[in-house]
């Protein structure tokens, strides 16, 4: 059975060269590549690579060479016919239904690669020719270098309606494969064939493997009275689907993949001038809106990729287009964002403008999927009504619904939930004091500014944190300093070295125990008790024996007993650890936005959410 080269492309693209390998045999990073035993001849040592931005496997024992369709051949045993349906079954596509006159013209189509570069390598020389000037002219007013030229293939498709045609022909490319590849136009009159591309500067469309498949042309400004498009694009062809290819895809994996950051932009303008500019991770749609398929693409690339979008209405309308798409394929890890440019930029202006670090700085500020759909929706309902509220979450439900992963819809409900009771309860402080002053209370309490409230709420916050540190850091050496065998588990005396503890001699307390596992016999109660007095001032000892911290010491506690305090203080305290940094994190950031603090915030959200979850799975299993 033949298959189209665009179905070849797609399941080629579908997973990772290091996915479909790894599936069947072990292999392990290294560097930039993967490593592993050779599954086509025996050896001891691995000479067998993965290459996941080639897209092939090589062996340098046995010659073993190819891409996952010939992995799967090879390692299976199979035709390559069945590889290829293995591996679609394996990724969900369906196989296409192709009749004997199909399968006959698709053994043809091969040639289809060769006449779209061939068109590609005379575009690119027709820019440097004379009668390429004016888009020469165009391309440097635009700021672009002639590497960023030779990187992206620019061209000029001339005036000549037949230059192109007569060209290709001359070649030995018949008419009706140029027209097949989207080139040409044969009129259904039956008149003269002309080029489908005229007074143009030329983008080749490549493959995710690299292979020029299509074109875009930019209309020059001496054509624009003409009343043409701006932008025009090869129509759909054996080699090009629209809903499932992205501009620049071949030459933006590398960089997306390593700094795990993906942008989709609207133009080829857009990524060709970003990518200059060292934004080397952009890719753009080709004319159509973000399809499944282009999310599965952007996913291989970044957990979470940004839509960078215009902030008019028709760009807002965009994004939540994008948003529906997405949501029955999100999964857990695996997102959106989105990132709204000034009124009046768009990629291509902003980067030129303001430069990569301006533009990195408005893709951390991107906004999440889930706060887009807050941001969307919330604004169209009354939330000081209980009936808004109510409608609000009813549009939100519809949303969620259409969520497939129970996990990720689970979580997405519970946030949107705890955002309108928020808003509710800001609604309800913010009534509060309009009904007070009817009542008559003191002009102080009433014109209280927010933001000092606030000040004064995150102090003391920040000071109840403070000061559960130091609780919780003193039960913790008091357990170790009743149970000193703890100290021989190693989880125990890692945590004590990685306390950041602010009191002096609670510090030097630490410092005498973890020293006492190497100087004294901890598992000899007076021997162990006379180094610590040794160490340290009686007044202190005497301090913290005669503080119960509410622990339940006492002759009948066990070793475990005391294990199951100690574990319990340690989590709680990195809890309050955590939740400090991050009070003073968004102080910070409240004050002036820095990219580091940006990200650290972020580590530190995540950290506080784990820490939780760890936190109550271990108590459910204490209970348990």
């Amino acid at each position: 059975m033949r298959f189209p080269p665009s179905f070849l492309e797609r399941i080629r693209s579908h997973f990772l060269m290091s996915e479909v390998v790894g599936k069947r045999i072990p292999i392990k990073k290294h560097g930039r590549e993967f490593q592993g035993l050779c599954p086509f001849h025996n050896e001891k040592s691995p000479s067998f690579t993965v290459n996941d931005e080639k897209n092939f496997f090589h062996c340098f024992g046995c010659g073993a060479h190819g891409d996952s369709i010939e992995f799967i051949k090879r390692y299976e045993r199979l035709t390559y016919p069945e590889a290829i349906e293995a591996l679609a079954r394996e990724a969900g596509i369906p196989l296409p239904v192709v009749s004997a006159a199909e399968s006959q013209k698709i053994e043809q189509q091969k040639t289809l690669y060769d006449v779209c570069e061939a068109a590609a390598v005379w575009f690119e020389k027709q820019l440097q020719e004379p009668s390429g000037a004016v888009a020469a002219d165009y391309v440097s007013r635009r700021g672009l270098l002639p590497e960023t030229l030779r990187a992206f293939r620019v061209g000029y498709a001339p005036e000549d309606r037949n230059a192109l045609h007569q060209h290709l022909t001359k070649l030995g490319f018949p008419a009706a494969l140029q027209a097949e590849a989207g080139l040409i136009i044969q009129p259904d009159s039956g008149g003269a064939a002309y080029d489908r591309f005229r007074g143009r500067v030329m983008f080749p469309i490549r493959s995710a493997s690299g292979k020029v498949v299509a074109f875009g042309g930019r209309l020059l400004a001496a054509n624009a009275a003409k009343n043409l498009p701006k932008y025009l694009n090869s129509p759909e062809t054996p080699l090009f689907k629209k809903g499932e290819l992205l501009f620049n895809l071949d030459l933006a994996k590398r960089p997306a993949r390593e700094g795990n950051l993906a942008v989709v932009m609207e133009g080829y303008m857009d990524v060709v001038s970003s990518a200059q500019a060292g934004v080397g991770y952009a890719v753009a749609t080709l004319g159509t809106a973000v399809s499944a398929e282009h999310l599965r693409l952007l996913w291989q690339l970044a957990k979470e990729p940004v839509m960078c979008l215009d902030g008019d209405t028709a760009g807002m309308r965009a994004m939540m287009r994008t948003a529906e798409v997405a949501l029955p394929l999100l999964q857990p890890g695996f997102s959106l964002r989105f990132a709204i440019l000034p009124k009046g930029e768009d990629p291509d202006s902003f980067v030129q403008k303001h430069g990569k670090a301006a533009f990195e700085r408005l893709l951390i500020t991107s906004r999440r999927l889930s706060q887009l759909l807050w941001e969307t929706l919330s604004p169209q309902f009354d939330l000081s009504l209980p009936e808004g509220r109510a409608a609000l979450e009813a549009a939100l439900t519809q949303m969620t619904d259409k969520i497939v992963s129970p996990s990720v819809r689970q979580h997405y409900s519970a946030h949107f939930r705890r955002q309108i009771w928020a808003q509710a309860s800001s609604a309800a402080a913010s009534a509060k004091p309009a009904a007070q002053a009817k009542q008559g209370q003191p002009a102080s309490k009433q014109k209280q500014p927010a933001n000092t409230r606030s000040a004064h709420v995150e102090q003391m916050v920040l000071h109840t944190y403070s000061a559960a540190l130091e609780t919780l850091a003193r039960r913790m050496l008091k357990t170790v300093l009743m149970f000193p065998a703890l100290l021989h588990k190693s989880q125990v005396e890692e945590k004590l070295h990685r306390m950041e503890i602010q009191s002096s001699s609670l510090g030097s307390l630490r410092d005498v125990l973890l020293n006492s596992i190497t100087q004294s016999n901890i598992d000899d109660r007076e021997v162990f008790d006379a180094y610590v007095h040794s160490k340290l001032p009686a007044e202190l000892l005497q301090s913290l024996l005669n503080d119960s911290l509410n622990l339940p010491f006492s002759n009948s506690l066990t070793e475990e007993d005391a294990m199951l305090l100690w574990s319990e203080s340690a989590s709680a305290y990195r809890l309050a650890l955590l939740q400090t940094e991050l009070q003073e994190l968004q102080r910070s950031l409240g004050q002036s936005m820095d990219e580091a603090a940006y990200h650290r915030m972020i580590e530190v959200q995540t950290a506080l959410k784990q820490a939780n979850a760890e936190r109550s799975f271990s108590r459910a299993t204490d209970v348990a």
